[in-house]
């Protein structure tokens, strides 16, 4: 993956009106926060999962690049945050309310992908979609399990499908709401600077380039245990892969809303909803039966791929995009 990162980033250096000084000075803030951050709670013993773990992660780690983008905007080079998103247009209001179907719509792709590769045993690592009562309420005493004791579990008196939807609202209604200024920590980086600053390269360089800068991004906390907790070298790995992925559709939604709060939005439902796989998904494996597995990966391409065919007029004027 660092061999790829090189590689994409000589191939950049090709586009020579492109500020690589803002851009070098964003990742180099960016990254030294939120590393700082991980190599701190390392030294002090902090472990990952933890209620500790969980606020420093959310208040002082995923609010890195949103801090190199304001230090180097207010500070350096003493400019606004407007052409990074920092707006709102209400003709574009229906874009953030378009938000959740595109959410809705890899969701649910990332479940055909389960079920076409891991039902069928084409790819056993998949598992294999349960949405029955005994498979549910035996995968929800196991999740519980570990938090308290068999004696005090409740079972939930609704059937999985009806849980499925309920839980998947939750999952949107959260991402809109509580998830979306830690999701904004984020975003304004990488879909605010970034995006802006590496829009020459094109649509699929850009994203590349970002994609791959994002998930490095993630490297201390993955190794911590976070998202692949049994496979962290391998995380580090897919979860370049999953950024990557990402990472266009993103770029879709950002540039179509005309504001950060559309992707902050997208992000935050992502990051709602991992337990639905854990739920309904019978023995998955956190390398491919997740959204940041590789069902997710291949859902992710499919849907960049539809981006590229049917919207061809996005693709070619994605370079001067506001």
């Amino acid at each position: 993956m660092l061999r790829l990162f090189c590689f994409v980033a000589l191939q950049a250096f090709k586009f020579h009106t492109m500020n690589w000084k803002k851009i070098g000075l964003y990742i180099l803030l960016a990254f030294g926060f939120s590393w700082s951050v991980a190599l701190i709670m390392k030294l002090t013993h902090v472990e990952y999962g933890s209620l500790t773990s969980t606020i420093v992660l959310g208040v002082l780690y995923m609010p890195g690049p949103a801090l190199a983008t304001f230090i180097i905007q207010k500070f350096v080079y003493k400019e606004g945050f407007k052409q990074y998103g920092w707006t709102f247009d209400k003709k574009k209001i229906k874009w953030l309310l378009l938000t959740p179907l595109i959410f809705i719509a890899l969701f649910l792709l990332v479940f055909v992908v389960i079920g076409l590769l891991g039902n069928t045993q084409i790819i056993p690592q998949f598992g294999q979609l349960d949405f029955s009562q005994e498979g549910f309420n035996t995968r929800f005493r196991e999740i519980l399990s570990s938090k308290i004791s068999a004696d005090k579990i409740k079972l939930p008196n609704l059937s999985p499908v009806l849980l499925f939807v309920l839980m998947l609202l939750q999952g949107i209604i959260a991402g809109a709401t509580l998830n979306l200024p830690f999701m904004f920590g984020e975003e304004f980086g990488w879909r605010g600077l970034m995006l802006r600053e590496t829009q020459k390269m094109g649509f699929l360089q850009s994203n590349l380039f970002i994609g791959i800068t994002w998930g490095l991004w993630h490297l201390p906390i993955i190794l911590m245990g976070h998202n692949y907790p049994h496979h962290p070298h391998l995380g580090i790995l897919l979860m370049c892969a999953f950024t990557i992925g990402l990472a266009p559709i993103f770029a879709y939604v950002r540039l179509k809303s005309k504001t950060i709060i559309g992707v902050c939005i997208l992000h935050g439902m992502i990051n709602a909803t991992p337990m639905l796989f854990m739920l309904y998904v019978a023995n998955a494996n956190e390398l491919y039966s997740s959204i940041a597995g590789w069902a997710g990966v291949i859902a992710c391409g499919i849907i960049t791929t539809c981006i590229y065919l049917f919207d061809r007029q996005f693709v070619t004027d994605y370079k001067t995009a506001e």
